[in-house]
């Protein structure tokens, strides 16, 4: 199945290396699709590329040229391994071009035309990338398993969990308000990671978590067998590591929590009214210790730059998170999101960030005000203005 793609191929109004500069306004592109090229060898210019991939969708604005595609089977393995290690970056290949000099004496292009792009080993312009998506995963049936001795549970859970999950854990939970990560009695998880209203507490102003533009391709790199026979895509919640350096881009960071014995739970990430929700289920084989350390800790995500956009990589335990869900006693009446477990008509849960918490008696549901733009455009002025690759 090929690859697709999603790249910045240009800044707009920033000096290249070499002094030259792309006006913001005066530019245009092509008839879709184009050409993305790859300069195996170096040479002047783009002297001796080959064409690779196919550029599918463009956008000119917000100081940028991004654009997003698919390879070609026939691209070579070379290029995807290239790719994969960080070693490219986009050079744009523009025509019908209009240019003049600045007080600076440096050359403006004041009107230009995209017929494409190349990948090349130095760039013109150094924070271009190109990122690769993950392979999708698409829902296969699975052999059954054969029976064996459910070994005896080391969580607090009422009654043992499952050897596989049902499907239906997986789905977006039916929450009514901002919800802490919590886990029923029978080893489900479900919550939000972080709120549309809650304010970053180390960023200046107030900084909100960001949407996700790939529906969170980017976390949802691990594989998870389900009751039903299907193999669906997921993320993990790890409690093992710290938080990757900020410094780190993608891939690297990606790598920081590659370590499996720190996975607590598979979960599915999407988003409601009130957030970031993950929905999923605790790992019946992690370690008493990385279970301890994920039912007394809040989760914090981490969000690096990919593409574009701010994109989800990981859910780690940590500390003090960046945006913290408060601490919310959990009840369950007639129309709240039931999981089962229940004593006397109240629902017994393990909250990430408090430990179980029993509450009896009804709740008033929380209404969340608005999201607002301006949080957003905060969120992308932090981006801009700092030095680091990431967000947590």
């Amino acid at each position: 199945m090929s690859r697709t793609w999603s790249a910045v191929l240009a800044r707009l109004g920033v000096p290249t290396g070499d002094g030259r500069i792309i006006a913001p306004v005066g530019g245009s592109s092509r008839d879709l699709p184009l050409p993305l090229m790859w300069q195996e060898l170096s040479d002047d210019g783009h002297g001796g590329s080959r064409v690779v991939a196919r550029i599918e969708s463009l956008h000119i604005g917000d100081g940028m040229v991004t654009a997003t595609g698919t390879m070609l089977d026939s691209a070579p393995y070379a290029v995807i391994e290239q790719l994969e290690a960080g070693l490219l970056g986009p050079s744009v290949d523009l025509d019908d071009i209009e240019y003049q000099m600045d007080d600076q004496e440096r050359l403006v292009i004041t009107k230009w035309r995209i017929a494409g792009a190349t990948l090349v080993a130095i760039p013109a312009f150094a924070d271009v990338s190109v990122t690769l998506d993950p392979m999708p995963v698409e829902p296969m049936p699975v052999e059954p398993m054969a029976d064996v001795a459910e070994p005896a549970p080391d969580w607090l859970y009422a009654s043992a969990a499952p050897q596989l999950p049902p499907s239906d854990w997986f789905r977006q939970p039916d929450l009514d308000r901002l919800t802490p990560v919590t886990v029923s009695d029978s080893g489900r998880v479900f919550g939000h990671i972080a709120g549309w209203e809650t304010c970053h507490v180390g960023l200046p102003g107030c900084v909100t978590a960001p949407a996700s533009q790939s529906g969170y391709a980017y976390f949802h790199v691990a594989e998870q067998a389900t009751q039903d026979g299907y193999v669906l895509p997921v993320g993990t919640l790890v409690a093992g590591p710290r938080h990757a350096d900020p410094q780190l881009a993608f891939q690297a960071a990606t790598q920081h929590y590659d370590d499996p014995g720190a996975a607590v739970a598979r979960v599915v990430a999407g988003e409601d009214e009130y957030g970031i929700w993950v929905a999923g289920w605790i790992l019946p084989d992690a370690t008493e210790a990385v279970k301890q350390v994920f039912r007394t800790s809040p989760v914090s995500g981490d969000w690096r730059r990919v593409g574009g956009s701010l994109e989800l990589i990981a859910v780690c335990s940590v500390n003090t998170p960046g945006f913290p869900v408060p601490r919310a006693r959990v009840a369950f009446g007639a129309n709240a999101f039931a999981l089962g477990g229940h004593e006397k008509g109240v629902q017994r849960t393990l909250i990430a960030s408090s430990g179980i918490v029993p509450v009896e008696g009804e709740y008033v549901p929380y209404v969340a005000p608005p999201r607002g733009e301006v949080a957003r455009a905060r969120w992308a002025w932090a981006q801009n203005e700092g030095t680091n690759h990431g967000v947590r």
